[in-house]
C-alpha cells in the first residue's frame, strides 16, 4: 500500500514539473537563501566566527544585494581542519547522525558531508524521483549496481540494489547473473572505472548489447566523444535513445550527491553543441577548446548557485549555498574549485529557435554549463577535458588505452604518457602518430610529445587506485 501512494506522489511530483516556473522558482530560492543565511549565522558557532573575522554583521545582510556582495566565499581550507567538526554544526555538537560521506582529500584536506536520518529518508526519495524521470523505473524492474569509489553509498526502494564499488570483475559477474532478470540495468560509476569494465566486459566477452543498460557517471566530467564510446561500448543506441543511455551526474561531498544533473533534454542539447559549436555558443558561452561544457539542471529549492568573478563569457568559479532547513553542516557561499555558467533559458530556447532543424526541449528548471575543475588547464592554457575526449575519438585506438594519461610540461611542450590497455601490445611510431593526430595542438608554435607506456609500465601506477581520483596532470618531471 505505501510503495503504490509513493508511486502516486512521485507521478504527481514529475506531472507538476512539466508546469514548472522557472522565474518564480528562482524566486523562491532567492528568499530561502536569505533565510538559511541568517539562521546558519545564528546557529553555527564557526560560521558566526568567520562573518566576524570578516567584519558582517548578519544582522546588515536584508536583501539579495546585501548577501552576494558582502557575505564572505568560503573554501574548504577555511573550514576543514580551521574549526572542530562540531563548531561547523548547527548547535556547536554532532548530534544524531545518520551517515558521514567523506571527500576524495585529493587535495591534502578532507571535508566531510553530515546527515541526518531523516535527511537520509528524504535523499531516497529523492533519488527515486530522479530514478523514475529519467529511467522509468516505476514502471520497469531494474538492477542498479553502485560502482561507486570511496564507500559512496546511497538507499533506494524502487531498484534491486548491488554494492561493488571498484570491483570490475564483481560488476561483470552480476550483470551476467541478474541482468537477464531485470527489464533495465543502471551502472553507476566514473568514467576511468567505466572505461576499465569496458575492457573487463570485452576480455569476458560478455554480450551488454543483450540487455539494456544505462550508465550514471560521476567523479570527474567527459566529452561527448567519450560518452558515444561508452553507449556504442555497452551496445546500446547512442543517437536514438531506443535502448540504454549515458548521462552525468554532479554533487559536492560536503553538500550532497546528484546536486547537478543530465536529462535527455540536456545530452541532446550538448549533443547539437558539439556538432555545432559556434551555433550554440551564444545560448552557452565561449568555452575554451573543443569540448563543450556539461549542461546540468538542478532545484533552486535545494541550492542557491552562484558564478563568482566570472570571465567575459559568463564562467567563473561555481558557488554553492545549501537551503536545507534540516542540514547539520550547512555551508553557505561555498567555493567547490569548478567553473561554470549560469544559462538563461529563454535564451537557450531563443538561440535554438534560430538555428532550426531537429527539435530540441528546453529544461524548465534553471541550467548551468560546468566546464570542470578550475586547475584543469595545460601550461598553455588548452582544456585537459579536450585531452581527455581526444582518446576517444577512434574507437579503435580506445579500445587499445586504459584512459589514464599523464601530461608534463616540457620547454618545448607537453609530453604526454598514455597508458595502454593490460595485454596490450605497444603499435610503436605508427599508433603514437594515429594518436597525435586526434590530439588538440599547442596554441603556440611549440610541439607535444606523445609516449605510450605498456600497462605494466606506466610509470604513474601500473594497477590504477581506482578508490583515488586520479591525478593526469603535474606529475614531476622525469630526466
Amino acid at each position: 500500500m505505501m510503495r503504490a501512494l509513493d508511486k502516486l506522489v512521485r507521478r504527481w511530483q514529475l506531472k507538476a514539473m512539466e508546469h514548472i516556473d522557472t522565474a518564480a522558482l528562482l524566486k523562491a530560492g532567492n528568499r530561502r537563501v536569505l533565510e538559511r543565511f541568517q539562521r546558519v549565522a545564528r546557529d553555527v558557532p564557526a560560521y558566526a566566527a568567520i562573518l566576524n573575522a570578516h567584519g558582517v554583521s548578519a544582522g546588515g545582510i536584508r536583501t539579495l544585494d546585501d548577501f552576494t556582495r558582502l557575505c564572505p566565499v568560503i573554501e574548504k581550507q577555511d573550514i576543514f581542519g580551521a574549526y572542530p567538526i562540531d563548531q561547523l554544526c548547527v548547535g556547536g555538537h554532532l548530534g544524531s547522525l545518520a551517515g558521514v560521506l567523506t571527500s576524495s582529500g585529493q587535495g591534502g584536506r578532507f571535508a566531510f558531508g553530515l546527515s541526518t536520518h531523516r535527511q537520509a529518508r528524504r535523499a531516497a526519495k529523492a533519488i527515486e524521483l530522479a530514478l523514475e524521470l529519467s529511467f522509468g523505473t516505476d514502471r520497469y524492474s531494474t538492477l542498479l549496481i553502485n560502482a561507486l569509489p570511496m564507500g559512496v553509498r546511497f538507499s533506494c526502494s524502487t531498484v534491486t540494489i548491488a554494492e561493488t564499488s571498484v570491483r570490475e570483475d564483481m560488476v561483470c559477474a552480476l550483470v551476467e547473473q541478474f541482468a537477464p532478470h531485470h527489464q533495465q540495468t543502471i551502472l553507476v560509476t566514473d568514467p576511468l572505472f567505466c572505461k576499465r569494465l569496458l575492457d573487463q566486459g570485452r576480455d569476458r566477452g560478455l554480450d551488454w548489447g543483450r540487455f539494456k543498460v544505462h550508465v550514471v557517471l560521476g567523479e570527474e566530467t567527459f566529452g561527448e566523444a567519450f560518452r558515444d564510446y561508452v553507449v556504442r561500448g555497452l551496445g546500446q543506441d547512442p543517437d536514438g535513445w531506443t535502448a540504454g543511455s549515458a548521462i552525468s551526474s554532479m554533487g559536492v561531498g560536503e553538500l550532497g550527491l546528484n546536486l547537478f544533473f543530465e536529462t535527455t533534454d540536456t545530452v541532446r542539447l550538448r549533443q547539437r553543441a558539439h556538432r555545432q559549436p559556434e551555433a550554440l555558443r551564444p545560448a552557452i558561452g565561449d568555452w575554451q577548446g573543443r569540448v563543450p561544457p556539461l549542461l546540468f539542471v538542478y532545484d533552486p529549492l535545494r541550492i542557491f548557485v552562484e558564478v563568482i568573478e566570472p570571465d567575459p563569457s559568463g564562467f567563473g568559479a561555481l558557488t554553492i549555498s545549501s537551503l536545507d532547513p534540516d542540514s547539520m553542516l550547512p555551508l553557505i557561499r561555498y567555493r567547490t574549485g569548478d567553473r561554470a555558467r549560469l544559462l538563461d533559458t529563454a535564451t537557450v530556447a531563443r538561440t535554438l529557435s534560430d538555428i532550426g532543424g531537429v527539435h530540441l526541449n528546453v529544461p524548465r528548471l534553471p541550467m548551468i554549463a560546468v566546464v570542470g575543475r578550475a586547475s584543469d588547464h595545460l601550461p598553455d592554457g588548452r582544456p585537459l577535458l579536450d585531452i581527455k575526449d581526444a582518446l576517444y575519438v577512434r574507437h579503435d585506438i580506445a579500445d587499445r588505452l586504459s584512459g589514464a594519461f599523464r601530461i608534463e610540461h616540457e620547454d618545448t611542450g607537453c609530453c604526454i604518457h598514455v597508458q595502454l590497455s593490460a595485454g596490450v601490445e605497444n603499435g610503436g611510431p605508427e599508433f603514437a602518430s594515429a594518436l597525435d593526430a586526434c590530439l588538440p595542438k599547442p596554441n603556440s608554435g611549440d610541439r607535444d610529445r606523445i609516449k605510450i607506456w605498456s600497462h605494466a609500465d606506466f610509470p604513474f601506477g601500473q594497477t590504477l587506485d581506482y578508490e583515488r581520483k586520479f591525478n593526469y596532470l603535474d606529475a614531476p618531471r622525469r630526466p
